[in-house]
């Protein structure tokens, strides 16, 4: 039988030893996706291979720095260059572990990955592991720039048969729409679509049951997202609503009538902060 690992669960418990190995001179972050899954992995192995990538990073920033693990959710169409050995199509968790230490150049980067070259970066074990799961390992990094580390675990066939959470999108703005899907995809959501009040309220009656959240423009042709969340409301009053607009800051009245829970963020945003403002709308929530 396949084995089931709650992956940020195995993280949080390697957190204190991430950081007696990154010591005092290098400040650790964590950035969990949104909504946790189970990988297709052993718990000792998981750990294993995070805690080896760690150590690289670590070794590579003797004067200090930052080291980041990030998790995401990605989807794999089993054509992708780069990971070692190639991805077979389906659901994948990344985990990345970043570090901004000296870096390698294109020799040193693809020695480390040949699971022949155990003396330079120790990987060879980390590469055993994902090759046992059907996983994948991938290094970008250059001179001076630091290491991102990918290490890549199918999602538990029990895991990816389950309905994914789906927030709903109102934005007018193709481009703008584009990149918060490609973040939500990232954090385990599935995306709704709209583009602008009326269509989003079309989509929310009929799939309202799906949708833990709304991310609506404010200003929208046809209507916009404080009518919508008005009549969203009537039905849902305790709907999570994130406003993202370009008139944040410089209009007080813009949510008028619009109780909590809500957020409002400003454009333009980066991902980063459009995750934050999300993260305390849910409360953490995963």
């Amino acid at each position: 039988m396949t084995e089931r690992t709650n992956l940020h669960a195995v993280l949080q418990d390697i957190l204190p030893e991430v950081h007696a190995l990154a010591g005092d001179t290098i400040r650790v972050t964590c950035e969990p996706a949104l909504m946790d899954v189970h990988v297709a992995v052993s718990r000792a192995d998981l750990a294993g291979a995070v805690l080896a990538l760690v150590r690289n990073g670590v070794a590579s920033m003797p004067t200090g720095g930052v080291l980041t693990i990030r998790t995401e959710h990605v989807e794999a169409a089993g054509a992708e260059m780069g990971p070692v050995p190639p991805l077979a199509p389906g659901r994948f968790m990344r985990v990345t572990v970043q570090d901004t230490g000296r870096g390698m150049d294109e020799h040193e980067r693809v020695r480390a990955i040949d699971a022949g070259d155990d003396e330079t970066r120790g990987l060879a074990s980390v590469l055993g592991v994902v090759r046992r799961v059907r996983g994948a390992l991938w290094l970008d990094s250059a001179t001076a720039l630091g290491t991102r580390a990918f290490l890549y675990f199918p999602v538990h066939a029990d895991a990816a048969e389950q309905q994914r959470v789906t927030v709903l999108l109102v934005e007018d703005e193709t481009t703008v729409r584009a990149v918060v899907r490609r973040m939500l995809l990232g954090q385990g959501f599935s995306v709704r679509e709209a583009r602008d009040g009326e269509s989003a309220l079309r989509l929310w009656h009929a799939e309202r049951d799906q949708i833990i959240a709304v991310i609506t423009d404010v200003v929208m042709p046809v209507m916009g997202g404080r009518d919508l969340a008005r009549e969203l409301r009537l039905v849902d009053p305790s709907l999570p609503i994130l406003f993202v607009s370009a008139y944040a800051g410089h209009e007080p009245d813009l949510l008028d009538g619009v109780d909590a829970p809500r957020q409002l963020l400003g454009k333009p945003f980066t991902n980063e902060s459009l995750l934050k403002a999300l993260r305390a709308l849910l409360g953490g929530a995963s």
